[in-house]
């Protein structure tokens, strides 16, 4: 049985124990007292031993001492009022963490779908660059296929030309041909080292050579290339080429000069006069620049009793064929 000087444990229970609430009147409490004790008089009481129901008359009427001294009850009703406050606060906290714990989990929500979204628009991205690439790497196939087909037809019709020129007499009154009016100078990227030479170091004579047979097919029989070797580390490689026409050179400059080259291997390569020293001049041999103040072009110059070079012993007439297919592996190896 309970100890009846238990007095605190009923100091915290007193207002609970009478069924009233803190600002409870003396009048309200002796009210609550009187019915509280009718109900639980041990001699009313039968459902419950007879000890448990004189310690619980007990405490009810120690409450209601308790509580009708006005010290005691104040300072009872400060505690409770204490322990309310404190309870109300750590409700709110609780309310705060669960509210914070809601926010963190809606953040962390929001970054999932971000991110799949960041992912789901980089996957997009890749896809549309590698469909851009493989369109550009077609595009770049049909081009080269229309130049070389532009430049057939030309280099056809120029062959034509050719053929039914008449041998013109070397005493036309003009300047005459001089032994460096041939020679030209060509630049072009280091890159292609490989696709003009046919090898990956410049080599000290470059005939036969993809870059050969491009010249002689674009332009004239070609008798001689010669790399630059001091300059191979440049980003550059500068080729001293002799035609063996002079026209053939003019034809060369006259395209090379602005970067205009229609054959696919000399796309990129600048083409110019050369000097004496072997450097590159803007002006014209002095049989070159009377017909050009003659308006003759450089397709539309007489060449003088040569063999055409389309008619050369060692024409290579599968020369198309090869260079369309180097066009289409680099084209695909870019692009891979």
């Amino acid at each position: 049985m309970s100890s009846h000087n238990d007095d605190t444990l009923l100091l915290q229970d007193a207002y609970e124990l009478l069924g009233i609430e803190i600002d409870a009147t003396e009048a309200q409490i002796r009210t609550a007292y009187r019915k509280k004790s009718l109900q639980l008089h041990p001699d009313k009481v039968k459902d419950v031993p007879p000890d448990v129901a004189a310690d619980r008359f007990h405490r009810l009427t120690l409450a209601y001492e308790e509580l009708m001294n006005p010290t005691k009850r104040a300072s009872l009703a400060e505690s409770l009022q204490r322990e309310r406050e404190k309870r109300a606060r750590r409700a709110a906290f609780d309310d705060r963490r669960r509210a914070m714990a809601a926010d963190l989990e809606q953040r962390e929500e929001q970054d999932r779908r971000a991110r799949m979204e960041r992912e789901q628009k980089q996957r997009e991205r890749e896809q549309r660059i590698v469909a851009l690439r493989e369109e550009g790497r077609a595009l770049r196939i049909e081009k080269h296929e229309r130049l070389l087909k532009e430049w057939q037809t030309r280099s056809l019709q120029s062959r034509q030309t050719a053929s039914s020129q008449t041998p013109v007499n070397q005493d036309d009154g003009l300047p005459a041909w001089m032994p460096n009016d041939t020679t030209v100078l060509i630049r072009f990227p280091t890159e292609q080292v490989l696709d003009m030479f046919g090898s990956e170091e410049i080599p000290e004579t470059v005939l036969p050579s993809p870059l050969a047979e491009a010249l002689a097919e674009a332009y004239g029989s070609v008798t001689s290339l010669q790399p630059k070797q001091s300059q191979k580390k440049r980003r550059e490689v500068t080729v001293l080429t002799t035609f063996s026409h002079g026209v053939y050179a003019w034809r060369a400059v006259n395209e090379g000069a602005e970067l205009r080259c229609t054959h696919p291997l000399l796309q990129d390569c600048w083409i110019s006069w050369v000097d004496e020293a072997g450097k590159a001049r803007a002006d014209p041999p002095p049989r070159v620049a009377a017909w050009i103040q003659q308006g003759v072009t450089a397709d539309k110059a007489p060449i003088q009793a040569t063999v055409p070079h389309d008619r050369a012993p060692d024409f290579d007439y599968d020369y198309e064929a090869r260079t369309l297919e180097r066009i289409r592996a680099a084209a695909i190896a870019t692009s891979a």
